[in-house]
């Protein structure tokens, strides 16, 4: 066990102890992951990445679990608001979570790259958090990133250039770009945002995954 102690299942936040062991069992288990040479969408990404999350979880003995494209509702209508790409979980609340969205980076098309920076850092993707649509009880979530072409460097450049253009939407605190984060300070896939809206501080992790299995490393920074 990589912490130890009792977490209460009915806890009103996600335990922000556990979120450096969730990205630890990503990156680990992502090279594990069999990976076809086309550029699927995302869905067809994550969907088969937390199955194969979900088939290590007892063999790790992990305190949460992994729980894909969960739609979120509410109890006064019959409409959904919401579907969370990845939903992680430790207790026995269900809108009690951590939520990763996931976007593709640096699509390969016809020989020509779209970064796709835009819609990462858009409504649909860090704005699912700051909007609280994708809220699970903390101020903080989580953003993937399937860099197509493996160049984790341009997906970066892309990113941060992306952010600068938006700064002021997305209500980010300086520096105004990915930032070395706390949770993971051992590996440079993965960074961190802050940003300060409606009056709250929220605070949104990055992972950027190296698509290609066969390619693994090329243009990595």
């Amino acid at each position: 066990m990589e912490v130890s102690g009792t977490f209460d299942d009915f806890a009103d936040a996600f335990p922000e102890s556990l979120i450096p062991w969730v990205f630890r069992v990503i990156l680990q288990e992502w090279p594990k992951f069999p990976r076809t040479l086309r550029q699927p969408l995302e869905n067809r990404i994550t969907k088969p990445f937390v199955g194969h999350l979900q088939k290590c979880q007892d063999i790790r003995r992990l305190p949460f679990f992994f729980d894909p494209n969960p739609k979120l509702v509410e109890p006064d209508n019959d409409t959904e608001y919401g579907e969370v790409d990845i939903r992680v979980m430790h207790g026995k609340r269900p809108k009690v979570f951590f939520a990763f969205e996931c976007k593709c980076l640096n699509v390969v098309r016809r020989g020509r790259r779209d970064s796709q920076a835009g819609k990462y850092v858009g409504a649909d993707g860090m704005g699912c958090f700051l909007s609280r649509k994708y809220w699970g009880g903390s101020d903080c979530g989580g953003m993937i990133g399937y860099v197509m072409d493996n160049n984790l460097y341009s997906a970066k450049d892309s990113i941060n250039k992306a952010l600068k253009r938006n700064v002021k939407q997305l209500g980010l605190q300086k520096p105004e770009q990915l930032n070395p984060t706390p949770m993971c300070p051992e590996d440079s896939r993965c960074s961190e945002t802050r940003h300060h809206v409606n009056k709250t501080f929220y605070t949104i992790y990055h992972i950027l995954l190296e698509y290609n299995g066969d390619r693994l490393g090329a243009g990595a920074a």
